[in-house]
């Protein structure tokens, strides 16, 4: 029986990659041979160069067609595993619907802002902006175990889509664990622009202007929208 590539180890992708994408500590701890590659890439290299598939490790006498496809691979990997490894029928049907959006008169929107926006908008994923989580799988884990609320109202679902004014809180018993991850979180304080957070009493507003030059900074690998968009149009 086929085994489900969504349960795959993380740090094969990263190996594969070449890249740290969730910006994990405990990979620089790894000693066996086949890491060391990666550790010293990722620890000699200057911290503001990231490891762009368009320019390198492609042979020159290979095919643009497949130079091309490569690269939308990769950006769509690097995505899907910083967002928690979601199916290739849910990132298709999430480019569909902001592909037909973008299509429409009143939209102003390209289809890879809408791309991104349908992922930002996202509960798991606000949560780890907000530095509230570790992890967007520690998001999940919360939502799942019925421990956040969206306007005083208990949701389970991870992909739940907010919208402007929502107010997000979490459980009283999680305040804890929430202020020690805030003071442990790296990007600390780096805030999103769409987001107005109330660190004292641990609540979050959703103010829907996702931008994708204000989040450039907030990934650890070269993003690229459009191909990951162009990819799920074949």
């Amino acid at each position: 029986m086929r085994s489900n590539l969504r349960y795959k180890p993380t740090y094969k992708y990263f190996q594969k990659l070449r890249e740290n994408i969730k910006g994990n500590e405990k990979l620089l701890n790894f000693k066996k041979k086949k890491w060391l590659n990666l550790i010293k890439r990722l620890t000699l290299s200057k911290p503001y160069l990231f490891f762009n598939h368009n320019v390198r490790q492609i042979s020159r006498n290979a095919k643009p067609f497949k130079n091309l496809y490569r690269s939308q691979l990769a950006a769509k990997q690097r995505l899907n595993i910083y967002y928690g490894k979601s199916t290739n029928n849910q990132l298709k049907k999430l480019s569909r619907v902001s592909f037909i959006k973008s299509k429409l008169k009143s939209c102003k929107k390209s289809n890879s802002e809408l791309f991104l926006n349908s992922l930002e908008t996202r509960l798991a994923t606000v949560l780890f902006r907000a530095h509230f989580v570790p992890s967007i799988n520690t998001a999940r884990q919360l939502i799942t175990y019925g421990n956040v609320y969206v306007n005083n109202k208990k949701i389970y679902s991870c992909n739940f889509l907010l919208k402007s004014g929502d107010l997000i809180q979490v459980s009283k018993k999680l305040h804890s664990t929430i202020k020690n991850n805030i003071l442990k979180s790296k990007m600390w304080p780096l805030i999103p622009l769409h987001l107005d957070i109330n660190f004292k009493i641990l609540s979050i507003y959703f103010l829907n202007n996702v931008d994708i030059v204000n989040l450039s900074g907030h990934f650890s690998f070269w993003l690229n929208v459009k191909n990951i968009v162009s990819f799920y149009k074949k």
